[in-house]
């Protein structure tokens, strides 16, 4: 498998986090082939081991009020540096990490999370695939004297700041959309999202994320580009064609945040 887009290597990152999820139909007994799991992680440079429990909340059709709230149980394994981790449930496994540099190398770790948790639990015989995504979070931090508008495309400016208090004005912008995974539908999500309280991250990924300096101080006004890409359906459990997909998904949304995202001075400023 090859990328099709571009590549543009960047001395000063702006990127913070990069997950990958793939969701399958439940494996109940989960905590049954746990063991075999670990320690396949553990030979391949995953050998921290987190478990405890989570709450998710249940959201009706069309979102609004959460209508239930289900405790589920999460294991989670990290590299000896604590910058990648894999988070394993019963209905998913997740990829993340804050030490990216080339997509190549994160397919092939998710490749490997995937062909583990669906081998060990005999789910890639007997489970189906309901959903594949990939999300990535850039932060923009303008430099003294510009804003973030020098960083962003005209659609991700706002209204103008002078039309509130000074210093008062917050940026959410969010474009959502489909896009064609091979003969899938997929959506994209583009989020632009602004905080002054020091998070270098979604409030959502804040608690598993793995190991990352943060990237801001509290009271400084900073830019998330946060950008998902997902298809859902029902699918062979087939982690070769997982990735596969991914990869489909990475070049869109690395395309996407070049021609109509960010603007080519930011890239030339991260350069």
């Amino acid at each position: 498998m090859k990328r099709r887009c571009r590549y543009v290597p960047l001395s000063k990152q702006p990127l913070v986090l990069v997950l990958g999820q793939v969701r399958f139909s439940p494996v109940r007994r989960m905590a049954d082939y746990i063991p075999a799991i670990q320690e396949e992680f553990r030979r391949h440079g995953f050998p921290l081991e987190r478990a405890g429990k989570i709450q998710q909340l249940i959201f009706p059709p069309g979102g609004g009020v959460p209508v239930q709230v289900v405790e589920q149980q999460r294991w989670e394994y990290r590299t000896k540096d604590e910058t990648w981790s894999v988070l394993v449930m019963q209905d998913s496994v997740v990829l993340q990490t804050t030490s990216y540099e080339r997509f190549e190398g994160f397919a092939e770790k998710l490749l490997h999370a995937v062909q583990t948790v669906l081998a060990k639990t005999e789910h890639d015989q007997l489970g189906v695939v309901e959903r594949v995504g990939l999300r990535y979070v850039d932060v923009v931090r303008p430099r003294e004297g510009e804003d973030f508008r020098f960083y962003l495309r005209r659609g991700f400016h706002g209204v103008a700041d002078e039309v509130f208090k000074s210093s008062t004005h917050r940026l959410r912008v969010e474009s959502t959309g489909k896009t064609t995974i091979e003969d899938v539908d997929g959506t994209m999500v583009v989020r632009v999202v602004q905080n002054d309280q020091g998070f270098s991250l979604p409030p959502d990924l804040l608690g598993a994320a793995p190991k990352h300096a943060p990237r801001a101080k509290s009271g400084e006004l900073i830019t998330l580009v946060d950008m998902d890409h997902y298809i859902e359906g029902t699918f062979d459990p087939n982690a070769d064609w997982i990735v596969a997909r991914a990869y489909e998904m990475h070049d869109h949304l690395v395309e996407t945040l070049h021609d109509h995202v960010v603007t080519p001075q930011a890239i030339e400023v991260w350069k």
